[in-house]
Order: C-alpha cells, then sequence, then structure tokens
C-alpha cells in the first residue's frame, strides 16, 4: 500500500498507528531470557542484510551502489533499534528489581519516549557539530526512543497478565464494533490533524507533526492521542484472534525470514508502472493477494530451511568456528 499511499492514505496511516507498536510489543515479551549472543546474532544480521540491500537497491535501480551502514534501508531499522532495547534488558535483568521497581522503571521510559520528540531536533542540531550527516534516522535514533515504551511493556508483563489481556472480552461482535469504531475515529484524525503519519512512524522530530504555532500542548496531545491509539488497537487485536493453532501460527514461527526478505518484493512493485492506471479497489485486492502469496512463500518451511544459515549468522559462524577448531586439533 506505501507505493500508493495518497491514494489509500486513511488506511496507510491507520495501520501505521499499531501494527509497529503491537510487533514490538511482542518482541518484548519474548525477550526475557536474554543472552550476549543474541545481541550479536542482530548485529551480524543488519550487516549481512544492510550490505545485501545496498545491492538490491542498486540492481532495482534505486540507488548507486553504494555500502552506507549509518541509516538502516527501511525495515533494518527495527533490527538497530531491537539490539539497543536487547542491550537494555541484558543489564535490567541482572538487577535486582521487584515489581514495584519494574513498572517505576517502565515509567521513566514511558516518560523520556514521550518527551524525547519535542528535543529531536535540538539533539541532531548538536550531534551534527561532530557527525554533519547525523539525523533522527542515524542509527534508528528516535525510532529506539519513540518505541520503546511498547518493547518494554511486553518485556515487564508477565504470562499471567498476558492472558488476562487475550481473556478480557469474550464477545467477539463487541470487540469488530469496537476495533471498526476506532478506526473510523483514527480515519478522522488523520483527515483533521497535520502530519499524524509523522507521529505514527516515530522517526521525525516536531518540525513534521506540529504547525508554526502550536505549542507544547498541542506536542502533548498528539503524542498522548499516538500511545493510546496504539495501546488501545493492539488490545483490540490482541483479544480479537485466536488461541488456536492455524496458518498464521506457522507465519508467526517463521516472522524473521518473511520480515528480513519481503521489502525485494516490494522493490521490484515499485519500479513497475503496470498497475498505476487500475483502479484504487482493484489495485487494493491485488496489494492484498500479493502480500498473501509473499508471506506463505518467505513463511514456508521450504524457505526457511534453504535461509536458516544466512538469518541465524551468529549459530552459523559459532558452528564453522567449532568445526575449524575440531579440524586443526586432528590434524
Amino acid at each position: 500500500i506505501e507505493i500508493y499511499k495518497r491514494e489509500y492514505y486513511e488506511l496507510f496511516v491507520f495501520i501505521y498507528a499499531f501494527h509497529m507498536p503491537l510487533f514490538i510489543f511482542i518482541s518484548g515479551y519474548l525477550a526475557k531470557r536474554m543472552r550476549l549472543s543474541k545481541i550479536m546474532n542482530l548485529i551480524l544480521l543488519y550487516l549481512i542484510f544492510q550490505t545485501f540491500f545496498n545491492w538490491v537497491l542498486y540492481m532495482t535501480g534505486d540507488y548507486p551502489l553504494q555500502f552506507t551502514y549509518g541509516t538502516p534501508h527501511f525495515h533494518l531499522w527495527y533490527i538497530v533499534s531491537l539490539g539497543f532495547w536487547y542491550g537494555i534488558t541484558l543489564i535490567i535483568v541482572k538487577l535486582p528489581f521487584n515489581n514495584i521497581g519494574k513498572w517505576s522503571l517502565f515509567i521513566i521510559i514511558l516518560s523520556i519516549s514521550f518527551i524525547s520528540r519535542w528535543y529531536t531536533n535540538d539533539i541532531v542540531e548538536l550531534v551534527q557539530h561532530y557527525h554533519e550527516n547525523f539525523t533522527s534516522y542515524t542509527l534508528s535514533f528516535q525510532r529506539t526512543l519513540s518505541f520503546m515504551p511498547f518493547f518494554f511493556l511486553g518485556f515487564f508483563m508477565s504470562k499471567q497478565w498476558l492472558t488476562r489481556i487475550y481473556d478480557s472480552v469474550k464477545n467477539k461482535l463487541v470487540l469488530l464494533i469496537a476495533f471498526s469504531f476506532t478506526m473510523f475515529l483514527t480515519f478522522y484524525y488523520v483527515e483533521n490533524s497535520y502530519g499524524i503519519e509523522s507521529v505514527f512512524r516515530g522517526s521525525f522530530g516536531t518540525h513534521r507533526f506540529l504547525e508554526d504555532g502550536d505549542g507544547f500542548s498541542i506536542y502533548l496531545f498528539k503524542i498522548f492521542a499516538h500511545y493510546l491509539l496504539a495501546g488501545l488497537l493492539c488490545y483490540l487485536i490482541m483479544n480479537l484472534i485466536t488461541n488456536k493453532q492455524n496458518i498464521f501460527t506457522k507465519w508467526g514461527d517463521h516472522s524473521l525470514t518473511i520480515f528480513l526478505f519481503h521489502p525485494i518484493f516490494i522493490f521490484i512493485l515499485r519500479q513497475t508502472e503496470y498497475l498505476n492506471d487500475w483502479s484504487p479497489s482493484t489495485k487494493l485486492a491485488i496489494f492484498l493477494f500479493i502480500s498473501i502469496l509473499v508471506t506463505a512463500v518467505l513463511g514456508s518451511s521450504t524457505f526457511v530451511k534453504l535461509t536458516i544459515y544466512i538469518c541465524n549468522p551468529y549459530n552459523t559462524f559459532a558452528s564453522i568456528i567449532n568445526v575449524s577448531r575440531n579440524y586443526i586439533i586432528k590434524h
């Protein structure tokens, strides 16, 4: 949808309101057994796929061939941010926190994230005195701060509390009505408020979502609306999904390969003008079909087996080192 987002702008921004917050919340919940090897694996993944997409973007005619690592390509910002969050959790798990201490820390994290974008431009200007190419995109700086509360909300959430959330609304009809109402409310908000897409993206300072004359109170309102809408939509979606295994379970297990490789198809589609004159409704149906097809292929057991070594580089390198060491010892 992003390629033709002006034709589906409200829908596009609505999806942005929750899709990363929910993904990040799940990542935080699954980060409780933190090890240094997980961070090392993320670093290797970033270096490998940043290099790979430098080449892909050259082949698709988007950029000249250049190998840059300071600004993550598109989706790879998430790997960088996840590495930072993992690093913080590695410290937290070694501290003697009780439940009160953990949630007090979460409030501090939320406060830092809440206020951070008010100072984004100032921080960028300060750092540019020493590194002129620095932006809010550099090493996913601002997104790491903006989305950090969702990660640590999941990290501090116990299984008992998560189960309560899943089971808190039994009536699916009520959930669907609430979700639909929230969606249309978000559509209205997007149409009548300046720069909300930039708020939901999490990567920009106030110059992208505040108009001239807007003060701190408007800033607080828009950031509060961002976290409120994201939290509400995540809550509703978690209650809408089933706890029974299905095709989505498999895709969830294989989400790493889907995440890492899916932009290839987007870059290719972006280069064609074949769909430009089609009606928006027809294009939307085609996009849905392509999305399901790409997810099915990249989330298949066959593709996962084919890419297991490149998608788990830390284990791959560790295996190579062990084999080499054993060979040297034997000979």
